[in-house]
């Protein structure tokens, strides 16, 4: 293993900077991950101009990345989920690297069928779904409406609840020639919001009862048209707010797997003297 490596690092301009740094060693429950292809999120730009210094931004610098795909290299004390030489994919800060650093319970195998350019792009979907479908007290068998469904995170959405058992999906799309590619993900109904009514068509496929958890990806209108679409008693999870600055030196992965930044899922209540 190379004593040094070179990484990404914002705050110095409107570009990530080069650097060459040491190469990181795994703590206590971490692995070190040599990165082969890493994924650009949202929030990697939103990050960068907020620190920009030359644009008014904080001038703070920090380690840019989220999202990682690659081989094992090393492996922490305590850490026997995996093994040095493994495949995997991950979501942890400063993953703009030759080497990453990242908890053990946030890196997951890579399937055989997959190179790294998809692997790298999926840690964060997955995590930030499944985490919402979670946080809105989902069970098998339950309804779930996914907006925005085409969305490559409402895609990963839609795959996730018919693996975990969802009893119906109901997902929306502005476009209905986008309507096969979510019955193919799994969706049971398709509702397209240019065409047709969102609060009334989640009833009429629900039986009038509304989904029991709802997972926003738009927020506005369609947050307001969500909640009278679910059962009294319900949840909306609303995903992708944003701040008008986020800081980065608060931006910090908790140990769900949800960052806790201002883009992460927020659970709202269904009213229970919702209209129907």
């Amino acid at each position: 293993m190379p004593a040094t490596m070179t990484a990404l690092f914002g705050g110095t301009g409107p570009d990530w900077e080069a650097r060459e740094i040491p190469v990181p060693r795994p703590g206590p429950g971490q692995v070190l991950v040599r990165a082969r292809a890493v994924s650009v999120n949202n929030a990697d730009p939103v990050m960068l101009a907020a620190a920009d210094p030359t644009a008014g931004g904080t001038g703070r610098e920090y380690r840019a990345g989220y999202e990682c795909a690659g081989e094992v290299a090393a492996v922490g004390d305590g850490v026997r989920s995996v093994a040095v030489g493994a495949r995997v994919m991950g979501t942890s800060p400063a993953s703009f690297a030759q080497y990453v650093v990242a908890d053990h319970r946030h890196v997951l195998p890579v399937p055989d069928e997959l190179g790294y350019e998809e692997a790298c792009a999926l840690p964060t979907g997955l995590l930030t779904e499944h985490g919402a479908l979670m946080a809105g007290g989902y069970e098998p068998g339950q309804a779930v409406l996914i907006t925005a469904a085409t969305s490559g995170i409402g895609l990963i959405g839609v795959q996730i609840a018919r693996a975990l058992g969802a009893g119906r999906i109901v997902a929306t799309t502005r476009n209905a020639a986008k309507a096969p590619l979510l019955e193919r993900a799994g969706a049971d109904t398709v509702v397209v919001t240019s065409e047709q009514d969102l609060t009334r068509a989640v009833l009429d496929a629900t039986g009038g009862q509304g989904a029991d958890v709802v997972l926003d990806h738009v927020g506005g209108r369609t947050f307001a048209a969500c909640l009278p679409a679910t059962r009294v008693d319900g949840v909306v999870v609303n995903i992708g707010r944003w701040t008008p600055r986020p800081r980065p030196s608060t931006w910090t992965p908790s140990p769900t797997g949800i960052c806790g930044c201002a883009g992460c899922p927020s659970v709202s209540p269904a009213p229970r003297s919702s209209v129907r």
